[in-house]
């Protein structure tokens, strides 16, 4: 165990004009609350929507910097610790496309390419024992984030938590113009990520309120640990109206059947991908399914 933290607390770390980036540390916790949260559990580290969104939850509870939250950057770039901590498995004939930089291109190329990131053996079986991973955390906060650490231990509002409630509580119009507002500073990837993650904290307000049950059908169809076979979709498309508010939501099966037996004239379909944003289905089971009503 010694080992294994004298190599977490010494990362390589990328010297930029802000000081050293604090990617790595950033996804290391995100993983670690996949491990207390239970979506994550064995030597496989998937690029999943609950990953990517405690990695922003991270990033803004304890970076100060004006370092650009990149999800991509350490997914990749901690493959190249020289302890082997973490290793890419790519998908079956794919290679990961690097800039001249020799760093990851995009939050998509990374998707497309990489199946998961697979964990060493000492590494995943401390973090399934909740001891040895309450050690790593503290370590991982009190080398690289001592003047924030005080945060975690306080319960703070999570950036997710937030947003959440934004999507709860706020007018539509309002929470336009907040999403409008945010993306008019943030680069492509960024506004990438910032998409899935509000696609995928759409999708739980949406299902919870809901209790997980097709609104037309009624139907509910669970299969083991998190999956579900009804989806959380837009009544006005999000690329029209910006709107994740919990109005504009509706939870679909995703086997249309049901839906048209139970409602006769309802129809849907996916919004196509126009260029201007990511496409919205960006995981399986997640992203922004848009739908339309038509009348026969």
């Amino acid at each position: 165990m010694s080992t294994l933290l004298l190599q977490l607390t010494s990362l390589r770390r990328a010297p930029t004009k802000y000081g050293l980036a604090p990617h790595k540390p950033i996804l290391l916790l995100a993983v670690i609350n996949g491990f207390e949260k239970g979506y994550l559990w064995g030597k496989e580290v998937p690029i999943s929507e609950e990953l990517l969104t405690s990695f922003h939850d991270y990033w803004k509870l304890l970076v100060n910097t004006p370092h650009d939250a990149n999800f991509s950057l350490p997914f990749y770039h901690l493959s190249s610790e020289p302890s082997g901590i973490w290793q890419l498995k790519c998908l079956p004939g794919k290679t990961v496309p690097i800039t001249k930089s020799n760093s990851i291109k995009s939050f998509r190329a990374l998707r497309e390419t990489v199946e998961y990131a697979l964990l060493s053996e000492e590494f995943a079986q401390a973090l399934q024992n909740p001891v040895s991973r309450n050690e790593i955390k503290a370590a991982l906060l009190e080398r690289y984030f001592p003047v924030k650490a005080l945060l975690i231990t306080k319960t703070p509002v999570l950036y997710s938590e937030a947003v959440k409630k934004d999507i709860l509580y706020d007018p539509a119009e309002n929470y336009a113009r907040k999403v409008i507002r945010q993306f008019e500073q943030m680069n492509q990837e960024e506004r990438e990520e910032e998409l899935i993650l509000r696609s995928h904290i759409f999708k739980k307000a949406v299902l919870e309120i809901y209790d997980g049950r097709c609104t037309i059908s009624g139907m509910k169809i669970e299969f083991g640990r998190n999956v579900s076979m009804v989806d959380a979709c837009h009544i006005v498309p999000f690329v029209q109206s910006y709107d994740d508010t919990i109005t504009n939501g509706l939870a679909l099966s995703f086997h249309p059947s049901p839906c048209l037996r139970s409602w006769p004239g309802f129809g849907f379909r996916q919004l196509p991908y126009s260029g201007s944003s990511p496409p919205h289905r960006s995981f399986p089971g997640g992203g922004y399914p848009a739908i339309r009503t038509t009348t026969t």
